[in-house]
């Protein structure tokens, strides 16, 4: 994935420096009903077991591959843009990701609102096609768009808004980038919230986050025990909840990340 913690309003002490009793930033505690999602895949790692809740993903080579088209791998992209389906096929792999309590994350990255205004409406078209298809089978689960929020483009921000309409939860990527101070970080957090904000007012925001880092220059190294935090306390404090997408074959050779977020769960030392 190149690629859902529920919340109730935090509230911010008035002094000017922390009681002896508040965490340091690296004992971050979540909010009071703040849900951690699992997507993750670390070999031999359930985030379950630390009070997170499993969501399902449908990525998009897993759609690509039931009409024959070419992919990079089972949950990578297709090679080119997406083709629509057979219905009857792409309802049936919706049944097959409806098992876990959290919502459900449609991954489809070629089929962005980007690009001239042909190519964003036939995008447009075939989210939309999908998106109700998803919805007939699974009229229960909270859907959303991975990343959707913040690869649409200005312009076309009322098809943004059509499809919002019959989201449920918008998804955006705040995977950090080896850059990324926590200002910076910040910074696109909240461009995410206020596009949110743009496209359909009050409909909850469940950033994404990744504890390695997404770009090249990170070389897949972990994020900063106190990077972590901030953005597991950054999404506390207005979210409704977030999600933690990662893993490998080869397990989690760092735990100083997991260990962060068993204290933000409250189930470490």
């Amino acid at each position: 994935m190149g690629m859902l913690l529920l919340l109730t309003a935090c509230q911010h002490g008035a002094s000017a420096a922390p009681s002896p009793a508040s965490p340091p930033p690296t004992q971050a505690v979540a909010p009071r009903r703040f849900t951690v999602y699992d997507t993750t895949f670390y070999a031999h790692l359930d985030l379950t077991r630390y009070g997170a809740a499993k969501a399902d993903i449908i990525y998009e080579g897993r759609v690509a591959a039931l009409s024959g088209q070419p992919v990079r791998s089972p949950d990578g992209r297709p090679t080119t843009e997406l083709r629509l389906p057979p219905k009857a096929a792409y309802q049936n792999l919706v049944r097959q990701h409806m098992a876990n309590p959290g919502p459900l994350v449609l991954d489809y990255e070629t089929l962005y609102l980007t690009g001239t205004p042909e190519v964003a409406e036939r995008h447009y078209r075939k989210l939309s096609t999908l998106l109700t298809w998803t919805r007939e089978v699974a009229p229960h689960k909270r859907i959303g768009f991975w990343d959707l929020l913040g690869n649409t483009s200005r312009r076309y921000y009322p098809w943004g808004r059509a499809l919002a309409a019959h989201e449920d939860v918008f998804l955006p990527s705040l995977y950090t980038d080896s850059k990324d101070s926590e200002a910076r970080w910040q910074h696109r957090l909240d461009q995410a919230r206020a596009e949110a904000k743009q496209l359909a007012p009050g409909k909850p925001v469940y950033p994404f986050l990744w504890p390695q880092f997404r770009d090249r220059a990170g070389s897949g190294r972990y994020v900063s025990p106190a990077l972590w935090s901030y953005e597991l306390q950054a999404c506390g404090k207005a979210d409704r909840a977030a999600v933690v997408w990662g893993g490998g074959p080869h397990g989690n050779s760092d735990t100083a990340w997991l260990d962060i977020l068993k204290r933000f769960l409250g189930h470490g030392s």
